[in-house]
């Protein structure tokens, strides 16, 4: 409940201690003050501005709908990748999930890419989509490894040795790439600072966006500074997370079909921002990380964001854990974005896949149009959509330590169960003298108050409306 701000030119070290404190102070030798904010309970945005959103639907971009389905198929070929994207669309069609993203990574989209790259006008009308009726989503990243077709032809001629990150020169030498690692290889890294660069790298986004018939593509890797983690001294306009905010804004351009693994100082640009991966398991590393994580975001101005997928996508200690899974979905239903890293048919009893197409069909009547309602008050006031229990209750002590429930504008209380194998929670009502309906039982319960041992099966949401 506590936001410390830090204006982004004071020179800032920050270090977390024991006890659960943090530190934040200026480097050893600097003269320059600590500035900073400390703001309870919100320190709003700058409000957004979104010039490619039509007016119809004016804060809110076309990922919110539909599920994303991350493909994990074979990768081997690009006629492999074909007829695994071929299959995963079957078994969606089968289990009556016919709609949605499919989304491809990053070595499959280089596989796909590199066997044809720009196919012809005539061949694009003959072929199929690839995943019709779905959509597709490509990823890429700003990185190319040397070894790599692409970043041998970007250095042949002159101008394109100014395309990756460098070195500084001495005196009467030439740039030299600064070398990073990326996955396992070691890689080049984009120039953000050349125009040339990334009219170079926008314009090879889109010629495989329309190559590939892609609705949606996701940038990894936006984050981090390749000058700091080097110990090399970095242009000014990249010091710090320069590079991120750089990026983001160029990548804004491609329209709103646009998904980020990172942003700075640009929760007013038209994008998607996918959340840090969590780990499938109960832990605050989990499951109990999630919500926190939404609030985090939301707060910070980042209200179209896409959590993890459901159940989580780091190896954990339960791999195929149905409660797990349940739970995570029943909280998903509830955000901007349903993502998917294995189908529900493939990890849990047969009773999900049910469940999951209902959870699916709840989220695209009931939790898009208050998305859409809250994205105009976030655009015209700064208000995050998602807010935590204090928004309501702000002079309530007992408000500030909820990290199990958060809110959909002011009118809809969510309180999952977030603890593996319980069938009741105690659940704070938020808001002193407003009134609360059960959508489970119809009931009616006064704000500013708790319900104890309040009961949920492994099937159930606590849903309160305001």
């Amino acid at each position: 409940g506590v936001t410390v701000t830090v204006a982004p030119d004071v020179p800032l070290l920050l270090s977390l201690e024991s006890h659960r404190q943090f530190c934040l102070e200026t480097p050893a030798g600097r003269e320059e003050p600590l500035h900073y904010q400390l703001c309870r309970p919100f320190l709003p945005p700058p409000v957004p501005t979104l010039p490619n959103v039509p007016s119809t639907s004016r804060g809110i971009f076309p990922p919110c709908r539909s599920p994303i389905w991350r493909y994990h198929g074979p990768e081997g070929s690009a006629a492999r990748i074909q007829r695994g994207l071929r299959s995963l669309v079957r078994r969606l069609k089968r289990h009556r999930l016919q709609e949605g993203i499919v989304a491809l990574g990053e070595r499959g989209t280089a596989v796909l890419a590199a066997a044809d790259p720009v196919p012809s006008e005539r061949r694009r009308r003959q072929a199929p989509a690839l995943v019709e009726p779905l959509e597709l989503s490509i990823t890429l990243s700003p990185y190319a490894a040397v070894t790599s077709p692409l970043f041998l032809r970007s250095l042949r001629g002159g101008e394109a040795a100014g395309y990756w990150l460098s070195r500084q020169p001495r005196p009467g030498g030439s740039s030299i790439p600064l070398l990073t690692t990326w996955k396992g290889q070691l890689c080049a890294r984009l120039n953000v600072t050349s125009g040339a660069a990334l009219r170079w790298y926008l314009a090879r986004a889109r010629r495989l966006r329309q190559a590939l018939g892609a609705a949606y593509v996701a940038f990894e890797g936006v984050e981090g500074n390749s000058f700091l983690e080097l110990d090399v001294p970095a242009p000014a306009e990249l010091a710090g997370d320069g590079y991120t905010e750089v990026l983001a804004a160029a990548l804004a351009t491609l329209g709103n079909g646009t998904i980020i693994s990172a942003g700075t100082r640009s929760s007013h640009l038209p994008l998607f921002v996918q959340m840090s991966p969590l780990r499938s398991d109960w832990s605050h590393a989990g499951l109990k990380g999630l919500i926190p994580s939404v609030l985090h975001y939301s707060l910070l101005g980042y209200n179209f964001f896409i959590p993890d997928a459901v159940g989580g996508s780091v190896a954990g200690g339960s791999p195929g854990d149905t409660e797990l899974f349940v739970r995570w979905l029943q909280i998903v239903t509830f955000l901007p974005v349903m993502a998917f890293e294995t189908p529900p048919w493939l990890c849990c009893d047969a009773w999900v896949l049910n469940l999951t197409r209902q959870c699916i069909q709840r989220h695209r009547d009931f939790v898009v149009p208050r998305l859409l309602k809250y994205s105009e008050e976030w655009q015209s006031l700064g208000y995050p959509i998602f807010r935590p229990a204090w928004w309501l209750s702000p002079t309530d002590p007992l408000a500030f330590t909820i990290e199990d429930e958060f809110l959909i504008g002011d009118e809809v209380l969510i309180a999952p169960i977030t603890e593996k194998g319980q069938r009741w929670r105690d659940i704070y009502l938020p808001g002193e003298g407003h009134l609360w309906l059960d959508t489970n039982t119809a009931r009616v319960f006064d704000g500013g108050t708790t319900l104890r041992n309040y009961s949920a099966s492994l099937a159930e949401v606590p849903v309160f409306v305001k």
